[in-house]
């Protein structure tokens, strides 16, 4: 069986790709920025976009299946509208190839951003989008699970997977997570900020998709949690796999939202890209703290390993990929 993957050089791409070929799965990956993640893998890279259809159309011709992994993340908003053009409008170009070629069943990676957010009360499959209210890059995964939706009515067999914050090793491109945790390691981050997330680990997400391509059923969400840690939880995690100290100080709230004009600042001063802006404190301070995976363990025996052990392999293939010293 012969599946097709976009976005198979992404963190969670190359992941999937990885966890195909050790089922034995023939897989066809688009690439559409050149990346090293594939490099050494027995697999079809065919050179694609998701924003071009004829591309699109080709690249899943012949595939039992597809599993569209490929997404943009923003933490400042969508200034040039490419946000919503990739998210959405490629996922409708994704469903709209998918039934003209008759692809037998879609797996849409989607996002725990495209549901609202209620910090305090329990999150599962039942929770509506986020409406107009919500962060650009969160509404526009929500419209981006309605396109699916949509080729559902149409006939189309499709299963949406729903992940938290994802983190682990095979991050070729520097996720935003990833980012985070390097800085952590090379203490450039001189204090830490309130609020936490729900984190997984990568290779649980990959098995889940498998799962989900495998035996979830059509038209379901799935969501796919690890464990809701503060920042500074987490921080001290990293300190205790790492040996590299904690920063000491947790900025308040108040001070921290003071500090993202400067932080920005710097980051076109220097060329460089930020992980401190207001959607990064929003989503920290407003992210559920409950997320209910048993849809997941029931129906497609998922079940994720400790966040300690995620850490510990994520820094060791920092480290052997010479990212880290």
């Amino acid at each position: 069986m012969t599946i097709a993957v976009t976005g198979a050089s992404g963190h969670i791409g190359n992941n999937i790709c990885r966890a195909l070929l050790a089922k034995g799965y023939k897989v066809k990956a688009m690439i559409h920025i050149h990346s090293n993640a594939l490099e050494g893998l027995d697999l079809e890279k065919v050179r694609g976009d998701i924003m071009d259809p004829e591309s699109l159309a080709k690249f899943v011709t012949d595939a039992d299946c597809v599993i569209h992994a490929a997404g943009k993340i923003s933490i400042d908003g969508d200034p040039d509208g490419t946000v919503h053009q990739v998210n959405v409008t490629g996922t409708k170009n994704v469903v709209e190839a998918c039934l003209a070629k008759g692809v037998r069943r879609l797996l849409y990676v989607s996002s725990i951003h495209a549901l609202k957010q209620t910090p305090n009360e329990e999150l599962d499959e039942t929770r509506p989008f986020v409406g107009s209210e919500g962060l650009l890059h969160d509404v526009s995964k929500s419209e981006a699970e309605k396109e699916v939706l949509k080729g559902i009515v149409q006939g189309l067999d499709a299963v949406i997977l729903t992940p938290t914050a994802v983190i682990g090793p095979n991050d070729f491109q520097s996720s935003l997570l990833g980012q985070g945790l390097i800085a952590l390691y090379n203490r450039k981050v001189p204090a830490l900020i309130s609020g936490g997330f729900d984190y997984v680990d990568v290779r649980d997400v990959a098995k889940a998709a498998i799962a989900a391509l495998e035996k979830g059923k059509s038209g379901e969400r799935y969501l796919i949690s690890g464990i809701w840690k503060t920042v500074r939880e987490l921080a001290l995690l990293v300190q205790e796999t790492t040996g590299k100290s904690a920063p000491k100080f947790t900025t308040p709230n108040w001070l921290a939202r003071m500090g993202v004009p400067l932080a920005k600042a710097y980051s076109v001063i220097t060329n460089t890209p930020t992980l401190y802006t207001n959607e990064t404190l929003e989503v920290l301070l407003r992210c559920n703290r409950n997320i209910n995976c048993s849809k997941a363990k029931r129906e497609l025996a998922f079940y994720p390993r400790p966040l300690t052990d995620t850490l510990k392999d994520t820094f060791e293939w920092y480290k052997s990929s010479g990212i880290l010293h």
